[in-house]
């Protein structure tokens, strides 16, 4: 009597996809081995500008947020954005948007006078000089990339900060890594003021500042 054997395929290893191994080791290394920048940028603003002032874009329209659409995994769901935009209202913040056909393509934001930024990417905090307007959360819609929205936001940004808020001066920042926002930024005329980091290495980590020529200052949380 010939007896069959039992199938062998409940005994082979568990099969895994190399890239998908891949794909969780480069997530495992970047939780506990990275180096994270925040790059603080300057505009004076003594004398006008000069850049261009578009006028495409509306102030204080909240309404256009009704357009909001969340296309990156980092982005708010539509109902938490226009619950921050609302907080964001009340405490004085100035909104920007560019809508065409039914879309919000361009959005960011402007702040009068801010004494203390910080971020919970890297963990610091940094402190403008007095009379500072700081500019934030912009963002572009992937169909409109590449058309100099986010170009024009900052410069029509610039001149609101000098000639509606009377700022001195006007703060931007931006992640390391971001090289299409760091190359606009510049292309506008801003002036890197320093760096915030955080370093990990498996069980070791740092955090701390780096000024870029005058007095920079900056404290951890």
């Amino acid at each position: 009597m010939i007896r069959q054997s039992a199938s062998s395929s409940s005994a082979s290893p568990l099969s895994f996809p190399y890239h998908l191994l891949v794909l969780l080791a480069g997530a495992m290394k970047r939780r506990v081995w990275y180096r994270r920048e925040l790059r603080v940028y300057g505009y004076p603003l003594e004398g006008s500008p000069p850049l261009p002032r578009p006028a495409i874009f509306e102030r204080n329209r909240f309404d256009d947020l009704e357009y909001y659409e969340r296309t990156d995994k980092y982005q708010p769901t539509p109902e938490a954005y226009r619950k921050m935009a609302l907080e964001r209202k009340t405490q004085g913040f100035h909104l920007y948007t560019f809508v065409q056909e039914r879309r919000l393509l361009h959005y960011g934001w402007l702040i009068e006078r801010q004494t203390r930024g910080e971020d919970d990417w890297v963990q610091q905090a940094y402190f403008p000089p007095p009379d500072t307007s700081v500019l934030f959360d912009h963002f572009t819609h992937p169909s409109a990339r590449g058309k100099g929205l986010y170009f024009q936001a900052l410069c029509r940004l610039l001149h609101d900060a000098r000639d509606l808020a009377g700022a001195r001066q006007a703060y931007v920042t931006v992640f390391g890594s971001n090289a299409p926002s760091r190359h606009v930024i510049e292309k506008v005329g801003f002036h890197h003021e320093g760096s915030l980091y955080k370093e990990r290495k498996l069980f070791w980590s740092t955090r701390y500042s780096v000024g870029a020529h005058d007095e920079f200052r900056t404290a951890l949380l």
